[in-house]
């Protein structure tokens, strides 16, 4: 069985996304452990905006990709 990791500029399936999802929620809950700034919250809050925003696109691109694939099948 071959393995990719997830790609951010070609999600191609469910688990890119979801892949990237978790691990930007893990990369803030550790910067959150670590820190407890009012800036950093602010800093996290705008990353989670980013990933939120990138999973809709990889979402959107994904279900593009495959409405295309079957209007070539229906052909």
């Amino acid at each position: 069985m071959e393995t990719r990791a997830p790609s951010i500029r070609n999600p191609r399936s469910f688990y890119d996304v979801f892949g990237v999802a978790i691990s930007g929620i893990a990369v803030m809950a550790a910067v959150l452990y670590v820190w407890h700034g009012s800036i950093v919250r602010l800093e996290m809050v705008a990353f989670v905006a980013i990933v939120f925003f990138w999973v809709g696109w990889a979402i959107d691109k994904i279900l593009e990709r495959s409405a295309q694939r079957t209007g070539r099948d229906r052909r």
